[in-house]
């Protein structure tokens, strides 16, 4: 039986040039101090301590988040986003008042 981990953490982490961070997702609970890894979508990262500038300037790898929602969907999770039932039309709301 194969088992995906589920845990991941985000760090941003530099392109080859080293100019250019892209915040990627990893396996785990969250960042060992490792000089390497592979993340989500494959690529090979170095890793560093980031700053908290490369946090905020660095976008979110759209691989890694594009192939945690498909597992995240694969799973069959159960909790289904919360929507008002028709018995339930009162909401307290001024929307639904005329």
């Amino acid at each position: 039986m194969e088992t995906t981990e589920r845990q991941h953490y985000w760090l941003p982490v530099p392109d080859r040039t080293g100019f250019k961070w892209h915040r990627h997702a990893f396996r785990g609970k969250y960042w060992d101090g490792r000089a390497s890894d592979t993340s989500v979508c494959g690529k090979p990262c170095a890793m560093a301590k980031p700053s908290e500038l490369d946090w905020f300037q660095s976008p979110t790898c759209p691989d890694c988040t594009e192939l945690l929602i498909a597992e995240q969907s694969d799973t069959g999770s159960t909790e289904q986003p919360r929507t008002a039932s028709p018995e339930q039309s009162d909401t307290g709301s001024a929307e639904g008042e005329q």
